[in-house]
């Protein structure tokens, strides 16, 4: 069976094409951008889509225009902002979020949701929950090390880690002005990482920190991103901006709770530092592996009539 997997999100579409691609699937992979060092041999890469919105005519327009023409596929999972690329028997659409909150796309069926709260949006999707790196993010008990002599020599109790795409998000200076309060007051002294990094730095980065802080707008009312599995994956404390609706209830004893109120949010900050809570790797592998993510994929995609056979 020959599977096209089109649009942005490249770790969660990459990953599921990869697991796809264990059961022997034919995969080909149409993405804005791959984040891995290795691209595979069947990757096509596209233009940026914002919405219904097409930005980049050179890469995108080709496969839009010219695509159907060219191979068939027996099944595309597209990303919710992007357009039909390729000829296939079968259609399903996965959203991530801010595309249906801010009304830029009206989710379309067969289709798939990565949040559980999208649900109130589009009641017909299928939630889908989103899945990290297993192997590329684990606990790296060098890098901790060298974390702890960090903060000896620098005089620092604890290490906070953002890593939004700018640091200039919403979420980035909520949290940075509570740091700054907490060392005015000199409760504790808290050295922040606010800034993005290359992939490839990512889980080094993450494990050298005590707490990671996902960069969710709080405003979007969210739960959690891709952000906070990696950072659990490597058995770093995280936190965020989730509401009542977080995806999975047992998630809500390692993911701490912050209120974007700045003083609320200062006291939120401190109590989770001072837990210091035990991340256990193998509950949050059950929620978010890609092995587990794709089997439900392969089960709805079954349930939906797609003929699945290799």
């Amino acid at each position: 069976m020959k599977i096209a997997i089109i649009g942005d999100y490249a770790s969660q579409n990459y990953l599921i094409g990869k697991e796809l691609e264990s059961c022997e699937f034919e995969i080909t992979y149409f993405l804005q951008s791959n984040i891995y060092s290795q691209l595979p041999l069947n990757y096509h890469k596209l233009g940026s889509v914002q919405g219904p919105l097409i930005k980049n005519y050179v890469n995108t327009g080709f496969w839009i225009f010219f695509g159907k023409f060219l191979r068939k596929y027996d099944i595309q999972q597209i990303n919710g902002t992007y357009p039909n690329c390729v000829r296939s028997k079968y259609t399903s659409y996965h959203y991530h979020g801010s595309e249906i909150r801010l009304d830029a796309v009206k989710p379309r069926y067969p289709s798939f949701v990565s949040l559980r709260e999208l649900l109130k949006f589009s009641d017909k999707s299928i939630f889908l929950p989103r899945c990290a790196d297993h192997n590329f993010f684990i606990p790296n008990k060098e890098v901790k090390e060298e974390k702890e002599k960090f903060k000896n020599e620098k005089g620092y109790d604890y290490v906070i880690g953002h890593f939004a795409p700018s640091p200039t998000v919403k979420g980035s200076s909520l949290v940075e002005q509570s740091i700054e309060q907490i060392n005015k007051e000199n409760e504790y002294s808290i050295h922040f990482i606010n800034q993005s990094y290359p992939r490839e730095k990512m889980p080094e980065i993450i494990n050298f920190c005590d707490l990671v802080v996902d960069h969710v707008n709080p405003s979007m009312g969210s739960t959690y991103n891709v952000i906070t599995i990696e950072s659990l994956f490597c058995e770093v404390p995280t936190a965020c901006y989730y509401n009542e609706n977080i995806d999975f209830e047992e998630m809500k004893s390692y993911v701490g709770f912050l209120d974007s109120k700045p003083e609320e949010m200062k006291d939120n900050l401190l109590a989770l530092l001072k837990d210091n809570k035990e991340i256990d790797r193998e509950k949050i592998l059950k929620f978010h592996h890609p092995r587990m993510v794709t089997d439900k994929l392969l089960l709805t995609w079954d349930d939906w009539g797609f003929t699945l056979t290799t």
